[in-house]
């Protein structure tokens, strides 16, 4: 006798440090949706354990379904809740969202209260009507070494802070500790950076991206670890999608006829723009294509950095291009035609 398939149900996790509740969008008997507030929800532990106890609280209490969980992207808290689930049922579709996504979501329902619980309630019904893909989950290496990026980013500027003090303080202790303190950031970057180095020998794949990545001017091995680290390996993009999620694209902003102007969409990630912004002004002196262009744009009236933006989308483009083609950059001049657009 052939099983009936179990009906789709969406539910919705809203994470804080210690503790997370859970939503779940389940229909009334007649089929038609609940209202948002009277959705079942509960509460559990951030923690193996509550993990469980979700999962066991879905089995029972709603049998009769299959879920799907969707959640917000809160960096350490979501990561670690998805491991939990992931190790529980491997096979369970979990979406992690972007905060731009829910939050807009949520302001459009006009709900009276934000609550943990409205939140939860609010992404189960984004599950519903959006139907958002499943996250892949991260490999170890690539993980591991966005960790040490963001470590390494973070290192470097509080040593320009403590930096940009030390020409203010006077009394010769505190000197001392300021020196003391930059000095043991600087040793400690250094070992962020072989650590780096050693976490992308671990992956034959990444070591090769990474050694053709340097060979463009101006891209240094730790912004080639940044990159892989916060985009993976640049062969699954193709161009548009690449400008896409470094938010180097620019964002149409139209209203009848006294609105009309353009910005970046700042889309992704921060840190990759924030590589190519370093990066691109070695680039610009050493690049041909990247300089006339530069140049072009000033001449036309573009501001400095409208142009820099430019060319630091066109020198993401050349990176991939080395990556893709898999020849680095002196034999630029025979890539196709069409290296930089496919």
């Amino acid at each position: 006798m052939q099983t009936a398939k179990k009906q789709h149900i969406w539910v919705g996790v809203d994470i804080s440090k210690k503790s997370f509740i859970a939503a779940v969008d389940v229909p009334e008997a007649t089929g038609s949706r609940k209202a948002l507030t009277s959705l079942p929800t509960k509460e559990f532990e951030l923690t193996e354990a509550g993990s469980v106890q979700f999962h066991e609280w879905l089995s029972e209490t709603f049998a009769e379904y299959r879920f799907s969980i969707v959640m917000e992207s809160t960096g350490c808290y979501s990561k670690k809740l998805k491991k939990f689930l992931s190790e529980k049922q491997n096979d369970l579709p979990i979406a992690v969202l972007n905060g731009r996504q829910s939050s807009n979501f949520v302001k459009s329902l006009d709900l009276p209260h934000k609550t943990d619980k409205s939140d939860a309630q609010a992404l189960a019904r984004f599950g519903t009507e959006r139907f958002p893909e499943p996250t892949a989950n991260e490999d170890g290496i690539r993980e591991t070494l966005k960790e040490l990026s963001r470590e390494r980013s973070a290192l470097v500027k509080a040593r320009q802070m403590l930096e940009n003090r030390s020409d203010s303080l006077f009394d010769a202790f505190t000197q001392k500790v300021n020196e003391h303190v930059i000095a043991t950031l600087n040793s400690q970057l250094q070992v962020l950076e072989k650590e780096m180095e050693r976490c992308i020998k671990n992956d034959a794949e990444l070591c090769h991206e990474a050694e053709l990545m340097q060979t463009v001017p101006g891209v240094a091995a730790v912004s080639a670890y940044g990159f892989l680290a916060e985009l993976g390996t640049l062969k699954q993009y193709s161009s548009r999608k690449l400008s896409l999620i470094s938010g180097l694209t620019p964002r149409i902003i139209s209203s009848g006829t006294s609105v009309n102007h353009s910005c970046l969409s700042k889309r992704g990630s921060a840190r990759v723009r924030q590589l190519l912004y370093l990066d691109c002004m070695t680039a610009v002196t050493r690049i041909p294509e990247l300089n006339t262009q530069y140049r072009n744009l000033i001449a036309k009236g573009k501001a400095k950095m409208t142009a820099r933006c430019a060319c630091m989308r066109k020198l993401l483009l050349i990176i991939r291009a080395v990556v893709v083609q898999d020849r680095p950059y002196r034999d630029f001049r025979k890539f196709p035609q069409n290296a930089l657009d496919f």
